[in-house]
């Protein structure tokens, strides 16, 4: 694997088939992802090496799912502008 910063580029045709299996032809590490650690991962499975897991790889380098966000419970405003004049004065 060729590591430019967090992106990853196969080197060999065995490392372009792996991320062909996944569908993609280059892996982006998210931050929170080790790139040299999912580039030997990539490089064991394309060698063939006994106890490579490609599903285990596919779900490392699945999106996380987005977490919704919640509204801001914020106080309503029931005052008039002639409360707001009169408190302001």
């Amino acid at each position: 694997m060729r590591i430019q910063g967090r992106l990853l580029r196969p080197s060999n045709l065995a490392e372009r088939r792996v991320l062909k299996s996944l569908g993609v032809d280059f892996v982006r590490c998210r931050r929170s992802l080790n790139p040299f650690s999912i580039a030997r991962a990539i490089r064991k499975i394309a060698n063939g090496y006994p106890g490579s897991d490609l599903p285990k790889l596919r779900r490392l380098l699945s999106p996380r799912p987005l977490t919704p966000l919640t509204p801001l419970e914020l106080p309503e405003s029931r005052s008039t502008a002639q409360e707001d004049a009169q408190a302001g004065a």
